[in-house]
């Protein structure tokens, strides 16, 4: 489990190795970085989501690139992201997330609809948590 700030981050790993994989990156680039809608875009190209690369694939990507790019020094992996995890989203490394959901109009709302495969299950979610006293 993870919290929400944590949830870009760890998603992004995947992605940064997807891209790798896919040839969508300079593999002599100092940093990686994800696009907003980078993940959405690559799992259409491939064709759907299960046409991608396991995290195991895609983290051994970063692993590689990391090793190659470090000049024999310390392997260090910089990078940064756009990404934004709203419905439809498939999760490639998150299975749970601790977070509140009493920010009205936030992002975060999107981001646990996308966790919990949509806005219906999060009302419900909701509603239950203010119904339970939560």
């Amino acid at each position: 489990p993870v919290g929400t700030t944590a949830v870009r981050t760890i998603e992004s790993l995947y992605w940064f190795g997807v891209r790798l994989l896919k040839k969508d990156v300079n593999p002599e680039a100092k940093d990686l970085y994800v696009r907003q809608w980078d993940p959405y875009r690559l799992s259409h190209e491939a064709g759907g989501h299960e046409k991608l690369p396991t995290a195991v694939e895609a983290l051994t990507a970063v692993l590689d690139w990391s090793n190659a790019t470090s000049g024999g020094g310390e392997s260090v992996i910089e990078g940064h992201t756009q990404l934004i995890i709203v419905p439809g989203y498939r999760f490639a490394l998150c299975d749970y997330l601790f977070t509140n959901t009493h920010q009205p109009r936030s992002t975060l709302l999107m981001l646990v609809a996308a966790l919990l495969g949509g806005k219906d299950r999060l009302f419900a979610l909701y509603d239950h948590a203010l119904a339970g006293g939560y």
